[in-house]
């Protein structure tokens, strides 16, 4: 679901600093995740730059043969799929949360459990929307690889 793909974690791109990103980076990242994906089947998401490294740590190594330790891989990740999700524009991102939140409008949970999840789900809007402001710093590093990170983030793996 594409919501659930932006707001994974939020939390945790917004406590990455906004550090320059190279293009060589963003480009390392990109290649590094797209075999990752295709081995295990699953796309990025906002906050798997750990579970990545890990998966990578099991047997591939890729990182750091792309020359990343555990530390530099999240920073560039982040600024990546951050970058990623500035590059979408407004009306684009919007809807994204259309369907759930319309969902969530036309379910048969009592209002007072409508309320609750519809402030948090805002909460969580606002989160992205904080990532994606932030990721802005990135954006055009990462806009030469944005058809490749649409894949990764919203097309079908390990088919």
């Amino acid at each position: 679901m594409k919501f659930g793909i932006l707001l994974a974690a939020t939390s945790l791109l917004m406590a990455t600093p906004a550090l320059a990103l190279t293009p060589a980076e963003a480009e390392a990242v990109v290649r590094v995740v797209e075999q990752l994906a295709a081995e295990t089947g699953e796309g990025m998401v906002a906050d798997a730059a750990e579970i990545f490294f890990d998966y990578d740590a099991l047997g591939t190594n890729l990182v750091p043969a792309a020359g990343f330790d555990r530390a530099s891989w999240t920073i560039a990740y982040d600024a990546v799929a951050s970058g990623y999700m500035a590059t979408i524009p407004q009306d684009e991102f919007n809807a994204i949360f259309e369907e759930p939140l319309a969902r969530l409008a036309g379910s048969a949970l009592p209002d007072d459990q409508k309320a609750m999840m519809r402030e948090h789900m805002e909460g969580l809007i606002a989160e992205a929307q904080a990532a994606r402001e932030q990721g802005m710093a990135h954006a055009d590093v990462v806009r030469p690889l944005e058809d490749r990170l649409h894949t990764l983030f919203f097309g079908e793996f390990g088919e």
